[in-house]
């Protein structure tokens, strides 16, 4: 909920919210044939008149977009890495959202404005926002993401990650169960080495792969905090900063920003975890291995 005071005299309230957001007309005359912004807690047409003092309540959006909001998306071209019938496997660059987190985003570059304009024929591909994303990325995080194009592989996708996360969740001998995992993830992230990070790099290094099995505590909004694997593959030492090659073995929002960061390995310009920067942080999700639904055995590399 966002209340506005408005403080000049007989601008029409479409013109205005445009004024203030970076949405256009045609949006919020949408917005509000469907009352979600009144004035004065009253519901107002689109031609309304604003008055000096005018409370504006911008109440909270439906998550659901006609097509007249969705084809003023950005239209934005993401390679696509391998397409099948039923799936395809894209690199979504940084700076370019999985999906957008509410209406308010509907102006921001993302993976889901992407295959509105290019894939129409998605499932439900007319609501709001992510049905069709196997998994996602964190906006400064590039890399390989699946995309399900029908629903049957959507629910086998979903099966694969829920039987990875169940057999991790069942055992404390990870390495016991990695073999029947059907669905893997890996990541290169570039580390600034801090005093205790050398230190704790120095206690792994002999003992690869490493496993960090810590809850993690996401710098989000009502976070839920749980137990979560992160595997240290290999690293390499580059004068005060380091590479590190990961797998993650349970999904997880900030998963590894939040592990390498209780390390003291903090993720080169994490505007969260290390440091503010207009530059995107060093993380990659570079490689997948799966199994298909067909029993193929998929291997990507970017």
């Amino acid at each position: 909920m966002e209340n506005l005071l408005y403080q000049w005299n007989w601008d029409r309230i479409d013109s205005w919210l445009v004024s203030q957001f970076d949405y256009s007309r045609n949006f919020f005359q949408h917005i509000l044939s469907r009352w979600w912004i009144q004035v004065n807690w009253k519901q107002i047409k689109k031609s309304y008149r604003l008055k000096n003092n005018d409370i504006v309540e911008i109440d909270d959006l439906s998550r659901y977009l006609s097509p007249i909001i969705l084809d003023e998306t950005p239209d934005i071209d993401i390679p696509v890495v391998l397409e099948k019938e039923d799936y395809l496997v894209i690199n979504k660059p940084k700076w370019v959202l999985s999906h957008p987190n509410s209406v308010w985003d509907v102006s921001q570059p993302s993976v889901v404005w992407f295959l509105y304009h290019k894939y129409k024929d998605l499932p439900t591909v007319w609501n709001f926002i992510r049905a069709w994303l196997v998994h996602r990325l964190d906006k400064d995080t590039d890399g390989l993401m699946i995309i399900a194009k029908t629903e049957k592989w959507l629910a086998y996708f979903k099966e694969l990650f829920q039987q990875k996360s169940g057999l991790v969740a069942e055992t404390d001998d990870i390495e016991s169960v990695e073999n029947e995992i059907k669905f893997r993830k890996f990541y290169r992230a570039k580390s600034e080495i801090t005093t205790l990070g050398d230190a704790f790099l120095e206690k792994i290094k002999d003992n690869l792969p490493y496993y960090i099995r810590e809850n993690v505590v996401p710098k989000v909004p009502n976070c839920i905090v749980k137990m979560w694997v992160t595997k240290i593959l290999d690293f390499k030492i580059d004068w005060e900063l380091v590479d590190l090659n990961l797998e993650i073995l349970t999904g997880r929002t900030h998963q590894i920003r939040y592990h390498l960061s209780n390390h003291w390995l903090p993720i080169v310009w994490d505007y969260l975890y290390w440091n503010e920067s207009d530059v995107p942080m060093q993380l990659t999700a570079y490689r997948l291995e799966f199994v298909d639904i067909d029993s193929e055995n998929i291997k990507l590399e970017i």
